[in-house]
């Protein structure tokens, strides 16, 4: 897994470093940064189900004919019982993160962005005691869980900015996106009457993005961009071990159907790094 994220971080350096090096030689490119705020939609649970059967020892007199004192003595019947457990993933909602744009002077461009971060803790505990009426404290095991969680996100995005005037104070923009992801979730239960849940998901997501530029002077501008995501690749699953069940049945799965929508809405605070010149004729 180490090496999938370090392809991920390769796959996202890459295309900011072809396009570094071609702005060294083409000065009609602009270079540009940006900071982000975004709002995302939370991740699908997954769902758990469970079926086993159970015998029942009762013994059943069923009468032979209606209003009969003739009967027989069967055993109780076998019944078949299912249950389904979800299970939400933590997700994260809100985060900072940051781009870099490459656009030329005809208003196309390639950006790459760094959308998701996030790495998290947790330890959640719950204790049970009793006393007897003698004064005699009883404990329980303790209830909870451990947890720990990691997602990393990056979004190639081409497209271009419409409008003949680059001064003007609002510039509509549209781009198509690709957006690769991994998430990784582990739970361990304190109690030995649960069980552990582990989670290692890699997600691609396909977008059409408007988004709506406003300038605030000559090297700022700020950017709202909604983000309609597609899910169009999803490998991996959420595992509940329980030794119980065979190994097939421990996996999880997720109420969608692809390609299924998510959202995000981004607004972005872009400043220039490099503005594109004119290249004289001859």
């Amino acid at each position: 897994m180490k090496k999938l994220l370090a392809l991920c971080l390769f796959s996202a350096l890459l295309p900011m470093c072809i396009f570094a090096q071609s702005s060294k030689s083409k000065k009609g490119t602009s270079i540009l940064a940006s900071t982000s705020f975004s709002i995302y939609s939370p991740l699908k649970p997954y769902t758990f189900k469970k079926e086993y059967y159970i015998k029942s020892d009762d013994l059943l007199l069923n009468f032979i004919t209606n209003n009969s004192g003739t009967f027989v003595i069967e055993e109780g019947d076998s019944i078949l019982l299912t249950s389904m457990f979800e299970s939400k993933m933590p997700s994260q909602l809100v985060g900072i993160g940051g781009s870099i744009q490459f656009r030329n002077l005809k208003n196309v461009f390639h950006e790459v962005s760094l959308t998701r971060l996030s790495l998290s803790r947790s330890d959640r505990v719950l204790n049970y005691s009793g006393t007897y009426s003698d004064g005699t404290k009883l404990g329980f095991p303790s209830q909870g869980a451990k947890e720990s969680m990691f997602l990393f996100a990056f979004r190639y995005e081409f497209g271009k900015y419409f409008g003949r005037n680059k001064d003007a104070v609002l510039r509509f923009v549209i781009a198509g996106g690709i957006e690769p992801s991994y998430f990784r979730y582990k739970s361990t239960p304190y109690s030995s009457s649960d069980y552990p849940l582990s989670t290692k998901l890699i997600t691609i997501d396909l977008a059409l993005i408007p988004m709506l530029s406003a300038k605030l002077s000559k090297s700022l501008s700020l950017d709202f961009k909604f983000i309609p995501n597609f899910l169009t690749a999803d490998f991996g699953t959420m595992k509940r071990n329980d030794p119980t069940l065979p190994k097939r049945q421990q996996g999880g799965f997720r109420n969608y159907k692809s390609p299924d929508m998510t959202w995000a809405f981004s607004v972005q605070l872009r400043y220039m790094v490099k503005e594109a010149k004119k290249q004289r004729g001859g």
